[in-house]
């Protein structure tokens, strides 16, 4: 299994975070890749340092920002090429907890998805989230759920677990955060398995910038029902097997 992290311009908390990943890492997560997304603030280096210290710790690097689609399409690329059976992915930030790792491990390996939710009535808090962002998952997951029937909680969280055998990245082009959408759309189109897993929601900051003009909250939520409407239309013309 192959546990993978992006990251950009997280120099103030990797050292924390991937010593916090170390000392809980389940002996079932075979190797770490961090994929460094054109960090400009000396996250590269932090990273190598690590990986020059740490036993099965990989890092990619990109000479630029490519976007967050970019970072989980390059990780399902690796777990692919490395014969993973499955990957799990998380964030940096101090927004998913290393703690939980061992949970996405107590599920069904031939489950398809296992999505981390931060709004199950289970789900622990600290801190408070952004109103907007809140605001349009829950807008997001309601499209979701009446179009799909399913019961999702949380669209756009981070920490997961594929199994690989289910997945073909190269049918996927949005590298921005849109890519949710775009799997979700894949998911129903191939009928995968999903179940959601609480976990904590963490907000200890809300300074996250979705970069250029995406800030603004109508922008962004016209983004994400553009690109799942494209996704619908891109995988209503392949072949299910």
């Amino acid at each position: 299994m192959l546990l993978a992290i992006p990251v950009f311009n997280e120099a103030g908390s990797l050292q924390e975070v991937f010593s916090e990943i170390m000392h809980h890492l389940p002996p079932e997560i075979q190797a770490i890749v961090a994929i460094d997304d054109g960090s400009t603030d000396g996250s590269a280096d932090i990273l190598d340092d690590l990986a020059s210290r740490t036993s099965g710790l990989f890092v990619r690097h990109h000479t630029e920002n490519h976007g967050y689609g970019c970072a989980m399409i390059e990780s399902m690329q690796i777990a692919i090429r490395h014969s993973y059976s499955h990957l799990i992915t998380m964030d940096c930030d101090r927004q998913h907890r290393p703690e939980d790792l061992s949970r996405f491990l107590e599920f069904d390996p031939s489950i398809d998805v296992v999505s981390g939710s931060r709004y199950r009535p289970d789900s622990r808090t600290q801190g408070h989230a952004p109103e907007d962002r809140v605001e349009i998952n829950a807008r997001i997951t309601r499209k979701l759920n009446r179009k799909y029937g399913w019961n999702l909680t949380d669209s756009f969280c981070g920490f997961k677990r594929y199994r690989m055998e289910s997945i073909d990245p190269s049918l996927f082009r949005d590298t921005g955060y849109a890519f949710p959408m775009e799997f979700w759309a894949y998911c129903h189109r191939f009928a995968l398995t999903i179940q959601e897993l609480a976990v904590s929601r963490i907000y200890t900051t809300d300074s996250r910038s979705f970069g250029e003009d995406l800030d603004r909250r109508r922008k962004r939520y016209r983004y994400y029902l553009e690109t799942w409407r494209a996704a619908e239309k891109k995988f209503a013309g392949l072949t299910v097997a």
